[in-house]
Formats: structure tokens, C-alpha cells, sequence
């Protein structure tokens, strides 16, 4: 079979096989293509969630979630801080910061927009 053979390309569903043999021209092919058609899906998927109101909607509500947009220190009932749980929502918060980062490198233009529509400290006054 020929490299650009469409029957060895991966259909949506197939297992990834057990073992890859790097020495194999046929296989590294194949690799390097079922890579670029995920790679192309997944640019797909992210130009579709951000072409949409909707989409942008919910991808903010994440990073509110996430609390990307805010610095927390926890404390317990007794208001003494509580460095784990100070940590664990730093995590949290920077999970969501690194989200935000990529779309704001991949989405810049949606990005703002998705600000606009939903942000408070970004929304356009109506007067």
C-alpha cells in the first residue's frame, strides 16, 4: 500500500494499536497522519465553541469556576490560614489562567469578545 492510501487512515472509534514499530516507514506514516487529523479536529472543535455565543458563554463560566480571575488565601472557621487548602485553590486558579492563556494565544479576537459579553469589569456601558 501506497502512503496516501485512504484506507489506512483511522476511522473514528478504532483502538490505537498495541504497539508501534518506529522502524516501520508504513507505521510512522500512519502516526503522523492520525496525529495531524486529531490536531485538525481539535482545531475544528475550538473555532466552533468560539464562533458561538453559547460556546463563549460557557467557556468563561469554566474559567469563573476556576476562579481564573481571582487571588484566595483560605482559612478555617477560627481565622487562622490554612496552607493546603491555600495551595489546593492556587491550583485551581492556575489551571484556569492557563486556559484563559491559550485561547487568549489561539482565540485572541473571541477571547475579548467572550470578555465583553460576560465579564463585568470588561461589558460595555448601554448609555
Amino acid at each position: 500500500m501506497s502512503e496516501d492510501d485512504a484506507t489506512d487512515l483511522p476511522m473514528p472509534g478504532d483502538p490505537e494499536p498495541a504497539f508501534f514499530d518506529a522502524g516501520d516507514p508504513a507505521a510512522v506514516g500512519k502516526r503522523r497522519r492520525t496525529a495531524k487529523i486529531k490536531e485538525m479536529e481539535t482545531g475544528r472543535f475550538w473555532d466552533q465553541v468560539f464562533a458561538s455565543e453559547v460556546g463563549r458563554r460557557e467557556m468563561y463560566g469554566l474559567l469563573r469556576d476556576a476562579k481564573a480571575f481571582e487571588v484566595r488565601f483560605a482559612c478555617g472557621p477560627n481565622g487562622f490560614p490554612q496552607s493546603e487548602a491555600t495551595w489546593f485553590q492556587a491550583g485551581e486558579s492556575d489551571w484556569g489562567r492557563r486556559m484563559a492563556d491559550t485561547w487568549m494565544v489561539r482565540h485572541p479576537a473571541e477571547f475579548i469578545l467572550m470578555l465583553q459579553e460576560n465579564d463585568p469589569r470588561f461589558k460595555k456601558d448601554s448609555k
